[in-house]
């Protein structure tokens, strides 16, 4: 009898062995952890750049919306005053304005199917409201301006305003000529009736640096 005891004794695990599967298996937890939380930050990080891709993608899709619509209509501003269909000055306030058609009038209304829109980047339009949660936010916005009338457009406190992707630095606006000549300004004053053939957006993003694309006049 006491033999036999004696060999279940001798057939348990001692102390160390206890003490080295445990530190096998926290080292196997530990290293599991980690991995697992390297996927997660992995796939948080693609997630989040997808969505940054993704704003990109619809901004310059609406950019392009726009432009590609133009119309050479010319309007009056709120003072009456006549401005060309296409206006572009980095200078300005609104750096970049034109007519455009294809405007959507699902329930036939009695209205033109031209609309004038505007781009521009700045803060966004609540960072002073203090009941914003944008109030006194410091980011920079691209920005979209519509207008429900073609004369009498042109001031920001008379648009709808469309906040289209934050984060955006800087915007530069270039037109190419029929002749090839890429221009900072329009009308261009040598040739004031001409049609450019193409408009060169360029965005500063915060994240992902310049981001450039060229849109076809028709």
């Amino acid at each position: 009898m006491r033999g036999a005891n004696l060999g279940r004794r001798a057939a348990g695990f001692t102390l160390m062995e206890v003490m080295v599967a445990i530190t096998i298996f926290a080292l196997i937890g530990v290293a599991s952890y980690r991995m697992l939380s390297a996927v997660a930050s992995s796939d948080e990080r693609l997630a989040r750049n997808g969505e940054l891709l993704a704003g990109i993608n619809r901004a310059l899709w609406l950019l392009g919306q726009d432009l590609e619509q133009m119309v050479a209509r010319p309007v009056r501003d709120g003072g009456g005053q006549p401005q060309p269909w296409l206006q572009l000055d980095i200078n300005a306030e609104l750096p970049l304005q034109f007519t455009r058609g294809g405007r959507a009038n699902p329930l036939q209304l009695p209205r033109s199917t031209m609309q004038r829109v505007a781009w521009q980047v700045a803060l966004h339009p609540e960072h002073e409201d203090p009941d914003s949660p944008y109030y006194n936010d410091e980011k920079r916005y691209l920005l979209r301006y519509v207008w429900p009338m073609l004369d009498g457009a042109g001031a920001r406190e008379t648009a709808l305003v469309q906040v289209v992707l934050p984060e955006v630095e800087a915007v530069e606006v270039a037109v190419r000529s029929k002749n090839g000549s890429v221009l900072n300004s329009w009308p261009d004053p040598a040739a004031p009736e001409e049609r450019p053939v193409a408009v060169q957006i360029k965005l500063q993003h915060a994240q992902l640096g310049a981001v450039e694309r060229w849109y076809r006049v028709l």
